[in-house]
């Protein structure tokens, strides 16, 4: 009987880690999603990313490893299934996808006018949610999209815009070039997204009416280990907090670097204010031997940045990244296992005809940790054997 049980209790083992490692695989999330509409594979030798003009210019996810390797971006498989991303876009979920800041405050993007602003009433304005984008050209490596769309704030201001997203797969030279590193025994993806906002109306943007920021998220995997390391240009005490109290053993300031835990274990975000902003940041996942980079075009000394934390005073005074850590909890209805990393164009008065532009690019390498850690140290600054959170 003791040995039928072990036996049982093994199959049972073995097929949780078999199910794990299917949902996981690349190959996999594109079965998943083949009938999503607009769905196209851009690769470059064995790294590719699956990305949808159409769904706004969307990248699923990403692999190092082709189609058999790892699949690290996170995406919503529940409301897929259902059929609920029609028109529900913003929670789609996937390693780039754009929305427009602010999300709360007299200025939200995610809040109709003359509405109490909870966690019951939020709904992005409609074109956020919905908008289809036409193709305008795509390759083996990029795809360019746009549409015109209406964003309508709390401030009861509707932004008339043209957006245009073009998404790129870099190449291993690319990326080199990119990083300006070079390393060895590791593999790589990563994927570049721009994204254009053109005021088409026949007013100039004001502080008064409230202004856009474009907000670009990716979406990533965790794991129990993962850690978020941002190096900042000034030393901090604090960071910016958003929704829940953040508690000591979840994040650590040191030497000018900010170590977060990114585990999707208890939902919280944090924030660095433009001042002590340094282009480049990421996250490393021991149990995947994974180490993610980001970087944006980040102009200093602009001023204006939309301010997403609840219940602030001051619209003008917000961050440029976040990091969002998720938390699976079924009793407070939460199924998010991902965190996210999250950086904020400046905001500007445009005139008609003028532009916004932003961008961000998405690395991921995969190796031992002492290939990483070369790439880490270069990048961040952080030894990676010497992280201790």
């Amino acid at each position: 009987m003791r040995n039928l049980l072990l036996i049982i209790l093994t199959v049972l083992l073995f097929a949780n880690c078999n199910q794990i490692k299917k949902e996981t695989m690349f190959k996999d999330d594109i079965e998943f999603l083949k009938n999503i509409e607009g769905l196209e594979i851009l690769s470059s030798g064995n790294s590719k990313i699956a990305v949808s003009g159409i769904l706004q210019g969307r990248v699923f996810t990403s692999s190092s490893k082709g189609m058999e390797g790892i699949s690290y971006g996170y995406f919503n498989k529940n409301l897929i299934l259902k059929e609920e991303y029609k028109n529900n876009l913003t929670a789609m979920g996937g390693e780039g996808r754009l929305i427009f800041a602010p999300e709360v405050g007299k200025y939200a993007t995610f809040f109709a006018p003359n509405t109490p602003q909870t966690a019951e009433t939020i709904g992005p304005s409609k074109d956020m949610k919905s908008k289809r984008f036409i193709v305008e050209s795509k390759t083996d490596k990029s795809i360019v999209c746009s549409s015109t769309m209406n964003i309508l704030n709390a401030n009861n201001y509707t932004f008339n815009i043209d957006v245009k997203r073009k998404v790129s797969i870099l190449s291993s030279e690319e990326i080199k070039n990119e990083l300006n590193i070079a390393y060895n025994n590791v593999s790589e993806v990563a994927f570049k997204v721009e994204s254009w906002v053109k005021n088409i109306d026949s007013i100039q943007w004001s502080k008064q009416n409230g202004l856009l920021s474009i907000w670009d998220l990716a979406c990533v995997k965790t794991t129990p280990k993962t850690i978020v390391i941002i190096p900042t240009k000034n030393k901090l005490d604090s960071v910016t907090n958003y929704f829940t109290p953040l508690t000591k053993e979840r994040i650590k300031i040191e030497n000018e670097t900010v170590f977060y835990k990114a585990d999707a274990n208890y939902m919280n975000k944090i924030g660095i204010q433009p001042e002590n902003v340094k282009n480049v940041f990421g996250s490393y996942s021991p149990e995947l031997s994974l180490l993610t980079i980001c970087t944006f075009n980040f102009v200093e000394n602009e001023e204006l940045y939309a301010n997403c934390v609840w219940g602030h005073t001051k619209p003008y005074k917000g961050d440029v990244i976040n990091i969002f850590n998720g938390e699976v909890n079924s009793a407070e209805d939460r199924n998010w296992p991902f965190y996210e990393l999250e950086t904020l164009s400046a905001q500007s008065e445009l005139k008609p005809n003028e532009e916004l532009y932003h961008s961000q690019t998405i690395f991921h390498f995969e190796g031992s940790k002492y290939a990483l850690d070369v790439i880490s140290k270069k990048l961040l600054g952080v030894a990676l054997t010497e992280i201790n959170i």
